[in-house]
């Protein structure tokens, strides 16, 4: 019921946004800053560079707001622009680190015990994970990626979608038995 209200009122906020009342964003961005900032902070490992992302996110999430069809929350589809945006950032830093002169590395950059077969494995494992995620149906794909991405508890969970403790270890529950499902598909 909560969940819903929520939803509801995010819903108001987002119909004036597209009305031409630019004003009403600043609550979707109060409301949702630090669920952005820990998904950035979590994917970088770098202050600074979650702080940058954040406002990045909430730039496009604005300028992508008109083709926002209203078919999951805003705060489910603000956080896919988030998780999204920072894998980007995340490659292309990866890159960037890989472009440097040997003289630029330092000794820290090059400590592994993965190969680069293992790095490339686990980079594709990671992808497909990422898709099957993707495809899961709500309520599932929230509870996962708050479960898993944001690194909520079950409590934490319930308290921001209205429902119980409980009803989040079912539904996690049931959306692991999905993934490995398509997982096994996937081989």
């Amino acid at each position: 019921m909560q969940e819903e209200g929520r939803r509801l009122e995010e819903l108001q906020w987002v119909r004036a946004v597209k009305a031409g009342h630019p004003e009403a964003y600043k609550f979707l961005v109060q409301r949702y800053q630090s669920m952005v900032y820990h998904v950035c902070l979590k994917i970088t490992a770098d202050d600074v560079s979650a702080k940058d992302l954040s406002q990045d996110i909430f730039m496009k999430a604005y300028s992508a707001l008109p083709a926002f069809r209203e078919d999951s929350s805003f705060s489910t589809w603000l956080y896919q622009i988030a998780v999204r945006k920072c894998l980007d950032w995340k490659r292309a830093h990866q890159r960037e680190q890989a472009r440097r002169s040997p003289g630029e590395v330092s000794e820290n950059d090059w400590v592994t015990n993965e190969t680069p077969e293992q790095i490339f494995l686990s980079e594709e494992r990671s992808s497909k994970l990422r898709r099957i995620v993707d495809e899961l149906a709500e309520p599932y794909r929230s509870a996962v990626q708050m479960y898993y991405f944001e690194q909520c508890s079950y409590q934490e969970i319930a308290d921001r979608r209205g429902i119980t403790a409980k009803t989040v270890e079912s539904q996690l529950y049931r959306a692991r038995a999905m993934m490995r499902k398509k997982g096994e598909e996937l081989r």
